[in-house]
Parts: C-alpha cells; sequence; structure tokens
C-alpha cells in the first residue's frame, strides 16, 4: 500500500487540516465516463446513505439510474473518502463490497474483484482506458478526486480489453457555477506522514467555470528507510459557448516516488526463531520471522519514479432535448522508471556455488523504464425517441486510440546480504561487460471499436437494455537483445472481438427493483497484459468469459435505508495463468458469488454503512506444463472467500457539533501462490475517528487505524513468490478541516 501510511515509528503527530465538504456530481451523457458537474454540498462523514436515483455513467451512457441499470454499481465520494481518511484511490476502492487490492512497487495497482484479479479489472480515468493497470496505473491522491465508481461484471461491452471482472473508474471533481468556494486540507501522523491539499473552483459570469486542485501526499514509511510522495494538481475548465454548446478542458499532472518496499522474505521455520505468527501458514515449510517484519532488502539508492501528464477536451453540443452529440478527445504521455533491488532469498548457495557460512539474502538487480504516448478519441450520438410507440433512448459511438510504448530494462547483477541486519549497498553500474545496450522492448497498437446502447420500456414497470461493441486492435510487439538485435519472439497481430449485454429491470414500485443480466467480456492473450506478452502466446486467441447476474435493489420510502443484493456466476475460459516467474500455463476458471450492500439511518443523527461479498472461484482446468501437477479446483491466488466491511458515524453528540465514527474491514484467508502451497490467514482491522466542529466550515478530527497493531499479509505478487507484502501497522493522527 502506497499511500500516506508507513514507517517504522508510532508517534502521534499534531497537524492543521484545511478540508472542506465536497460538491460534485456526475453529468449525465458523459461518454465512455463521468464528467463532473456540481451537485448540492454534503458533510464529510464515514458513513453515509446513497442515493439509487443518481445517475452514473461509469455503468451505462444511457442516462439510467443506479436503480435502473441491470448491474452492480457501488460509488464512494469524496466527502466519504476524506471522512475514513481516505488518501488514496486504492483505500477507497478497498471498501466496497467484495474488492481488495494490493501489488508490489512494480505492480501499482492490483485489484481483487469477483475471483479476478490484476489485468482483468479495468482501471480508467474519467471513463478513459489507458493500458494494463498494473504497467500504467499510479495511485492518485484521494483529495482531487470527485468519487471511485466500481461496474462489478464483465464490461468489455462498454470498456473493451481486460475488464472481465469489472472496471474502476476514478472521476475527477468538477468546475461549479454556484457560488465559489475554496477547500484545503493538511494533517500529519505516524511515521512522518503528511498529507497536504488545496482547491476551490469560481466562476466568471455564466460562461466559464474553473476548478483546480493540488495535493501532496508523503511518508517515510513503516519499513525502514522507505520514503515516498505523489503530488498531483488538477485543472478544469467549463465554457458554455452557447446554450447548446459546452467545452470541457481537463489537464491533469502526476508525479511521484513510491514505497520501494517489495516484500518481507519467506524463510525456512527452523531460520525464523521468532516467528511472526498468524499471518501465514504454509505446507512447504515456509515462515515470516518477526526479526524481518520492518527490514528493507532494497539498495540505499534505490528509485522508483514516474511523470505524467493528460490533457482531455470534451464538446458537448444539445441541438434539441432529444439529441446529444459529443467528442472526447484526450492525449497521454508518462515516464516510469524503477531501479531497485527487487527479489529476496534466503540462501545457503554464495554467488561462487559454494557453501555460505551462515544464511543470506541473495538479492537481485533490475531496471526498467516505460515511455508512453498515447492519443485518443470517443464521439458518440445519444437519441431519446419511441419504437413501436415506446419510449426508448438509443448511443451510438466510435473509441480510437493509437499507442506508442516503450520498455527498456536489464538485469546488471546480484549480491548477497544479512537476513538480519543487511547493508543497504548501492544498485551499481547499470551496464556490465558484454551489455552494450539494455533490452529494448517497443509496443504499438491502433485500437478501433464501434458500440452502441439501448434501453427501451417493454411496459409501464420493465425496461429492456441492451448494448454491443466490437473492437480491432492491431498490435506490434518487437523485442531487441543487449547487443541491440531483434529477437524472434516479437510479433504482429490482429485481435477482434464482440462483446453483448442484455438485462431485464422489472420496477416492482419505486422502491423496489429485481434485474437479471447477461454480459460478455474478452481479455489479451498471455498473462493478460498487452504490453508484455511476446510469441508464441501472442498468437493465442483472446480469452473470453460471460456473466448471469440476479439481483435486488431497494430503498425506503423515506430514504433512510437502501439495499442491493446481487448473485452472480461468471465463466472463463482459454486463459493464461501465471505458475512462476517464467512459466505460464492455459486454463479455464468460473467464480460466483453473493454481494450485499446497505446504508441505514438508525437515528437521525446515526448513519451505517456496510457490505459482504462471498466468492467462490477456482480452476477448472488447469496442468502446469513444467512440474505435471494439476491445479483442478484450486482458488487462483489474492482471492478471498469472504469479506466485509462495516462504516458507522453518530453526529451532534449532546447537542454538540461532535462526531465519533469508525470501522471494521474483514479479508477472509487467501492462497498465496498458484499450488496453494502458502494460504495468507484471515485479518480484521479496526479504524476509529472523532471530529468537532470549531465553527462552521472548521473541522479538528483526530485518527487511529489499525488500532489492535494486527500484523497481516496484504499481498502475495506471483511474480515475487519469495517475498509477501506486509500490511501497515498501527496508525495515528490528528487534524483540522475547513471550508470557506
Amino acid at each position: 500500500m502506497h499511500s500516506f501510511i508507513g514507517g517504522r515509528r508510532r508517534s502521534l503527530a499534531i497537524a492543521l487540516i484545511a478540508v472542506g465538504t465536497a460538491s460534485h456530481a456526475v453529468a449525465d451523457d458523459a461518454p465512455g465516463g463521468p464528467q463532473p458537474v456540481a451537485l448540492d454540498t454534503v458533510t464529510v462523514t464515514a458513513a453515509k446513505l446513497r442515493s439509487l436515483e443518481q445517475f452514473t455513467p461509469t455503468g451505462s451512457r444511457l442516462g439510467l439510474s443506479a436503480q435502473e441499470l441491470p448491474a452492480t454499481l457501488e460509488v464512494i465520494d469524496n466527502d466519504e473518502m476524506l471522512g475514513r481518511g481516505f488518501f488514496n484511490v486504492q483505500q477507497a476502492a478497498d471498501s466496497q463490497a467484495g474488492v481488495t487490492s494490493g501489488g508490489s512497487p512494480g505492480d501499482q495497482s492490483q485489484f481483487s474483484m469477483r475471483g479476478f484479479t490484476g489485468n482483468q479489472i479495468t482501471v480508467l480515468r474519467n471513463g478513459l482506458y489507458i493500458g494494463p493497470s498494473n504497467m500504467t496505473t499510479r495511485d492518485q491522491n484521494a483529495f482531487n478526486v470527485g468519487s471511485v465508481e466500481i461496474l462489478k461484471g464483465p464490461a468489455s461491452v462498454l470498456y473493451g480489453q481486460g475488464a472481465i471482472a469489472g472496471a474502476v473508474n476514478v472521476v475527477d471533481k468538477a468546475p461549479s457555477f454556484d457560488a465559489p468556494q475554496i477547500e484545503g486540507l493538511a494533517s500529519a501522523g505516524s511515521f512522518n506522514s503528511t498529507n497536504v491539499g488545496l482547491g476551490g473552483t469560481t466562476h466568471f459570469g455564466d460562461t466559464l467555470a474553473i476548478r483546480a486542485d493540488a495535493s501532496r501526499t508523503a511518508t517515510q514509511g513503516y519499513v525502514a528507510h522507505d520514503p515516498s510522495n505523489t503530488t498531483e494538481a488538477t485543472v478544469t475548465a467549463l465554457w458554455k459557448a452557447l446554450s447548446t454548446l459546452d467545452v470541457q478542458l481537463t489537464v491533469d499532472w502526476l508525479e511521484d516516488n513510491p514505497s520501494k518496499y517489495y516484500g518481507t522474505p519467506l524463510v525456512p521455520a527452523s531460520f525464523a526463531t521468532q516467528p511472526l505468527t498468524g499471518v501465514i501458514s504454509s505446507s512447504t515449510g515456509q515462515a515470516l520471522d518477526r526479526r524481518m517484519r520492518f527490514v528493507n532488502y532494497n539498495v540505499s539508492d534505490a528509485s522508483i519514479h514516474s511523470s505524467q501528464y493528460w490533457p482531455q477536451l470534451l464538446v458537448k453540443w444539445t441541438p434539441s432535448e432529444n439529441l446529444t452529440v459529443q467528442n472526447f478527445v484526450y492525449y497521454f504521455h508518462a515516464h516510469r522508471t524503477w531501479q531497485n533491488a527487487e527479489t529476496y532469498q534466503l540462501t545457503t548457495v554464495g554467488l561462487d556455488g559454494n557453501a555460505l557460512p551462515a544464511p543470506q539474502i541473495n538479492r537481485d538487480r533490475f531496471y526498467v523504464f516505460h515511455q508512453q504516448n498515447l492519443i485518443g478519441d470517443e464521439g458518440s450520438v445519444s437519441y431519446k425517441g419511441a419504437v413501436f410507440g415506446l419510449p426508448n433512448t438509443a448511443v451510438v459511438g466510435f473509441d480510437y486510440s493509437h499507442l506508442n510504448f516503450n520498455r527498456v530494462r536489464g538485469f546488471p547483477t546480484n549480491d548477497l546480504v544479512d537476513p538480519l541486519n543487511p547493508s543497504p549497498g548501492l544498485f551499481g553500474p547499470l551496464l556490465q561487460p558484454g551489455e552494450l545496450v539494455p533490452r529494448d522492448s517497443p509496443t504499438h497498437w491502433n485500437d478501433y471499436a464501434a458500440f452502441f446502447e439501448d434501453v427501451i420500456d417493454l411496459a409501464a414497470p420493465v425496461k429492456l437494455v441492451t448494448g454491443g461493441r466490437y473492437d480491432r486492435l492491431e498490435l506490434n510487439r518487437q523485442n531487441f537483445n543487449t547487443q541491440g538485435q531483434e529477437l524472434a519472439n516479437g510479433f504482429t497481430q490482429t485481435y477482434s472481438s464482440a462483446n453483448w449485454r442484455v438485462g431485464l429491470v422489472y420496477n416492482v414500485n419505486d422502491y423496489l427493483t429485481p434485474y437479471v443480466s447477461w454480459t460478455t467480456g474478452k481479455d489479451p492473450p498471455g498473462t493478460n497484459n498487452i504490453f508484455l506478452v511476446n510469441a508464441p502466446e501472442g498468437k493465442f486467441a483472446l480469452s473470453s468469459s460471460h456473466q448471469v447476474e440476479a439481483g435486488i435493489k431497494a430503498r425506503t420510502p423515506g430514504n433512510m435505508a437502501d439495499v442491493t443484493f446481487a448473485l452472480y456466476d461468471i465463466k472463463k475460459s482459454n486463459l493464461l495463468v501465471q505458475t512462476g516467474q517464467e512459466s505460464q500455463a492455459n486454463a479455464s476458471q468460473t467464480s460466483k458469488g453473493l454481494e450485499l450492500t446497505t446504508n441505514f439511518k438508525p437515528t437521525q443523527d446515526w448513519t451505517v454503512s456496510a457490505n459482504a461479498a462471498y466468492t467462490d472461484s477456482v480452476y477448472t482446468a488447469f496442468t502446469d506444463p513444467s512440474s505435471g501437477a494439476s491445479y483442478t479446483n484450486v482458488q487462483p491466488a489474492n482471492i478471498p472467500r469472504w469479506t466485509a466491511n462495516l462504516w458507522t458515524s453518530l453526529r451532534n453528540i449532546g447537542n454538540v457539533p461532535l462526531e465519533i465514527g469508525g470501522g471494521m474491514r474483514y479479508i477472509g484467508k487467501r492462497p498465496g501462490n498458484t499450488a496453494n502451497t502458502l494460504i495468507l490467514k484471515d485479518y480484521a482491522l479496526f479504524n476509529a475517528y472523532i471530529s468537532y466542529e470549531l465553527k462552521p466550515g472548521v473541522l479538528v478530527t483526530a485518527r487511529g487505524n489499525n488500532l489492535f497493531d494486527k500484523a497481516y499479509a496484504q499481498w502475495a505478487d506471483i511474480y515475487y513468490p519469495s517475498e509477501l507484502m506486509l500490511g501497515p501497522p498501527r496508525y495515528w493522527e490528528l487534524g483540522l478541516y475547513v471550508k470557506f
């Protein structure tokens, strides 16, 4: 978790927070994803009711409310994020039903939901896709974000490749033509962690509104010698050129230096004289040693850095109330670097092959540089009319993107360090004798797509929602060796796919809506990362999936409670599963489960938000070609069967402007590898906060996370099988919050 939470020291730091109540919403027909516009201001709080009547275009471009959508869509907005103490997108997504996350510094954002993980979940920004999430996504500061919106189940019909389990859409805050507003944020806490932000919106007459936000999170890290920071600035200008024509320009800039903690090594139980109990179980005799929990095995000059900027231009023309034409053009540029010792394995054999007098940690060296340039254009036409006298809304559109991506990497050398007191050392020279140039792997694509959506009122209470998308991806992949010679595992391939969605929604009344839907999805071949696939994997057909989902959405007449419940069954075939650092196997997978989310107010000042999910996900046909072992009916790595979240807040205690609240997060046990020989044990984390409003718009807050200092394994990256990512220990924070 590369956020403001980090460091080994446990101190209560005091700071000023200047934060305001968030105000944002979504423009109701933005192409490919939400575009923020203003809503009424809301109070920052950890638990609140959500309106099922709210339209959220992450789930559809048809203008359907959440209650009318034949799918599961969950939203957490900015005031909930700040109320719960979330300072990045990853933490916000984790609070939703059945969603977990992790990864390592090499895989910045890995989400898991509905039995799938990694690049089988598409991560979007304002509805736009820039590439495989673990290669392109950086964890954004929550201060700049209007909402995080999660569409569950196959979403290829809306967003194309890589959306088998769903999509996570990060939506910016929006400019407003309401009264000008300024908000700011500053906090400090354990591990020398700080979080600051300043933003606001204003307008010039009735034609131009501007929103600007800037923020920075930083920490010294809960692992030794592991400082990290993220700085982000977002500016959006909305120009109402005519009464029928809107032009919106957004520019986002982000620069970060994330955590360089790649994990804590797994060691033989005989070596772990102070075992870290209650965290893992292993059938092969592996253990974690408490003495190694906060040790950093990376080199002292380790470096991870990225910078990116992203201009987006939306033009929306509404010549009549029934017709809307819009176009969304964007350019994305990113430069990313890694220079680290990433894998740590306990060994009794020296680099020369001779026995060592005592066990040592064998560290590698690895560097990789990315240059990414992506240009895209998405357009659509929406028309409201009638078909055979029945009310109907239809959307048709296109989506095009052109990518140039270059990946340069190398593996210079290895060294040995003491397991308990490692000498940090240096990365060393990049180029070793014989390594004339680094390995170079350019990737180019042209992606063309056409899509449609339609909703027709078959009868007063029944809606039929359909959609389809056709994609044609032209991919060119090259690889060069250290002498600059092109290798034979490059290839050129064209992938074509068609995906569909059919759903029925039945409005029993204004407050109760059951639904059923069928959706399909497609994924790239290989490791589900189109930037890494080589021949022969790249010649494989796309993996395919389909989902059947049924559910109920309900709310009370007084909107004092709401509930959503979903059952789903996903089947996926022709996927390649990682069995080791350099090995893959073809498999099929099924995943079925249930999800329940509810928000309710026992009293006017007491709000409870809760969710729970059960997931039964297994490989149905899977044999490791290297060992011959059958992994049929085993769980995928990092997929818990049970997850649950609970948040509550009680306001106006004793008739004073005092609020107390807190939360609980439960994650069930999960496999830590494909063979299921390593199990990450279940855990529960407890958080609490107290806020006092000094005067209207000025709030003092104290917060504690992981109150019982639970040690737990957050993630097992199968690309780094010799180590585990452990979660942060107890964290304290104090601050002040204002808006004016």
